[in-house]
């Protein structure tokens, strides 16, 4: 029985990789703040906040593939 799951994608390059795409959006990682949360903002409005980077990337590509 395995109690850890598998490594998944690296979630790093992909955010590497969204960045140089949207160089608009600025993307806040939870480093020093107190909710532990990943946040993305595009001209000072907030919009997304995840718990973990993993879903941040899809979730912008789905935000912003929707206008």
């Amino acid at each position: 029985m395995d109690i850890v799951p598998p490594p998944g994608e690296d979630q790093v390059p992909r955010l590497q990789a969204f960045r140089a795409e949207h160089p608009d959006i600025e993307i806040a990682s939870p480093a020093g703040s107190r909710t532990g949360m990943w946040s993305a903002y595009q001209g000072g409005t907030m919009l997304v906040v995840t718990f973990g980077l993993c879903q941040l990337p899809g979730r912008l590509d789905e935000l912003l593939a929707s206008g």
